[in-house]
């Protein structure tokens, strides 16, 4: 569940307890409800990444590749094999 859903709910809660005019009992174990989704829609949204990307990620610049020469190449390769810088025994 996200953290804007335990919110959303902790918040229908909250209205359900304002309504329940005549029942104490059940006005408590609303908002108890309500302070318990709104604990896990905290412990929801510390546990998620910081960063997170809605938008397209920028294009990176080509990474520099280096060839057998020891020279710097800066065009992106034309394939995308994995090149070994040497050669592995059979």
């Amino acid at each position: 569940m996200t953290p804007q859903f335990l919110r959303s709910e902790a918040a229908r809660f909250r209205e359900m307890a304002d309504a329940v005019t005549d029942r104490e009992a059940s006005r408590q174990r609303l908002l108890a409800m309500a302070a318990d989704y709104e604990a896990r829609a905290e412990a929801a949204a510390a546990a998620q990444p910081i960063e997170v990307q809605t938008a397209e990620p920028e294009p990176a610049a080509a990474p520099d590749t280096a060839s057998e020469g020891g020279e710097v190449s800066k065009k992106p390769p034309s394939d995308r094999r994995l090149r070994l810088s040497r050669k592995l025994d059979s």
